[in-house]
């Protein structure tokens, strides 16, 4: 399993799920033999895609499932670009209903765009004890 450690802390943001800095040793492994590519997105960017599937799907995406969603329409725009046709499957793990408050903030322009620190993982990775 992939882990930044105990002292690493990410930045707060509203896709608490997603602030896990841990990986599942099977989404490790995967990384490992490059069956899948990891990105990451700002919170800002992924609210702008929740808005836009809820627009047009009629659903609320749960904050931290607006990731997928963004990383979804990105591999469709790719796709369009490179006049390809794929099959893009994604996981909608949750609706967003209790998450009002939070789409409001990204409405009202308040919502703070989560900001990471190389350094800090960089430092946590040093402190990590050699196993192997």
């Amino acid at each position: 399993m992939h882990t930044l450690g105990s002292q690493f802390i990410p930045p707060a943001t509203h896709s608490g799920g997603l602030r896990y800095h841990g990986m599942a040793p099977l989404v490790s492994h995967l990384k490992e033999i490059n069956a899948l590519e990891a990105k990451a997105y700002g919170q800002k960017e992924c609210f702008e895609a929740g808005v836009n599937f809820a627009r047009t799907e009629g659903i609320v995406p749960a904050p931290e499932a607006t990731h997928a969603v963004r990383g979804a329409i990105d591999a469709a725009l790719e796709c369009k670009k490179n006049g390809e046709s794929k099959t893009i499957l994604f996981n909608l793990c949750g609706h967003g209903h209790f998450d009002m408050k939070a789409y409001g903030d990204y409405f009202e322009g308040s919502l703070a765009e989560d900001k990471f620190d190389k350094g800090s993982m960089d430092k946590a990775l040093e402190d990590l004890p050699k196993i192997a």
